[in-house]
């Protein structure tokens, strides 16, 4: 006699109802969550962090975007994401994994660009990849791209933290920035900069020199 239990039913129907939709993450991702998988829980939870302070129905430009994992925390409640990165092959891991009305993922290089006036911009782990001489050119793109009313949130290790980072993370860090260096170098560009620290997943407005990672939340 074959016993059936009704649990088993309902994981079927639950099943069912999500569908066979499956995603390969890209090489960066899951070297992630193979190695060190809790870096991508303190990720997200940057990520989720700027949608709330961003808010819902905006039109978002995110720089850097990598293989789009973010992306989609951005565009869950946004208008429309264009979402831009150097890296063509985190593109085209994108553009496999997510497809949605609301998200345009785009391969170039954002120095220099001009798409449009952005309700929020996003730019989490790339300004310490941006070469001191071109650190300018960074600041002015993201100003040409941002409404006057806007939010642009930019995210950032955190200069004391690099002694304890691995060696892959550190590979492309060329510009790091202490809390001082960065509130300086954004109020070239913009009035208002809040700095909040972040250390594993939990953001918070602590003492900056002991944050693993810091957030500008600036307009």
């Amino acid at each position: 006699m074959n016993y059936k239990s009704p649990e088993a039913d309902k994981w079927n129907i639950v099943k069912e109802y999500i569908g066979e939709n499956n995603i390969t993450l890209g090489p960066y991702f899951s070297y992630q969550l193979m190695n060190t998988p809790r870096h991508i829980l303190f990720t997200l939870s940057h990520y989720k962090f700027a949608a709330k302070l961003l808010g819902e129905s905006k039109r978002i430009l995110e720089v850097g975007c990598s293989e789009g994992l973010g992306t989609v925390i951005l565009a869950e409640f946004a208008k429309k994401v264009v979402a831009v990165d150097i890296d063509g092959d985190a593109i085209e891991h994108a553009h496999r994994n997510f497809t949605s009305e609301r998200v345009e993922f785009l391969n170039l290089d954002f120095l220099g660009a001009k798409f449009d006036k952005f309700d929020g911009i996003v730019s989490f782990d790339v300004i310490e990849h941006i070469y001191p001489e071109n650190e300018d050119l960074f600041f002015s793109s993201i100003c040409n791209n941002l409404s006057r009313e806007g939010i642009c949130i930019i995210g950032t290790p955190n200069e004391t933290s690099d002694q304890y980072a691995s060696k892959v993370t550190r590979m492309g860090h060329v510009n790091l920035y202490s809390w001082e260096r960065l509130r300086n170098t954004i109020n070239k560009y913009f009035d208002n900069v809040f700095l909040f620290s972040a250390n594993d997943e939990v953001v918070h407005t602590g003492f900056y020199p002991m944050a693993q990672y810091l957030i500008a939340d600036v307009g």
